[in-house]
């Protein structure tokens, strides 16, 4: 009985070892070159959406008026910076470019300013509900 029961322990254990090594994964395991080719595409297909989100955003903290000038100068910027780096990573999708990986070069969004970096991808137009659920109650 006593060695069945140490044999049934060194064999979970044994077991949990392999699986618990199983899942893990380097940080940058997340983008490779098929990532980064889907970057590219959607920011070359989807880039100009820069301009009603840029124009959005300025008119929810300025006004219209500043929407309307500010929001066209920043949205070109955004759009042909996207289209840009839409156009290098197309070009080198099957290669790791950027720090020896398949990152995106720019700078990612920063958590507390939003109105610095870009998005992994390019803004989604609309409304988009990023939770499954509310919590207030509906009658």
């Amino acid at each position: 009985m006593k060695k069945r029961i140490t044999l049934l322990a060194v064999g979970a254990l044994t077991l949990g070892s392999i699986a618990y090594g199983d899942i893990q994964s380097s940080p940058g395991s997340q983008w490779n070159w098929s990532r980064k080719l889907s970057r590219s595409l959607a920011n070359l297909a989807y880039g100009s959406a820069e301009y009603p989100i840029t124009w959005q955003k300025v008119n929810s903290s300025d006004g219209a008026n500043a929407a309307f000038a500010q929001g066209a100068v920043d949205g070109t910027t955004r759009t042909v910076v996207r289209l840009g780096y839409g156009l290098f990573e197309f070009v080198t999708f099957p290669f790791p470019a950027y720090k020896g990986g398949y990152r995106p070069a720019y700078r990612t969004q920063d958590r507390f300013n939003t109105w610095k970096g870009y998005e992994e991808f390019p803004p989604q137009v609309g409304f988009t509900s990023q939770s499954g659920y509310t919590r207030t109650q509906s009658w």
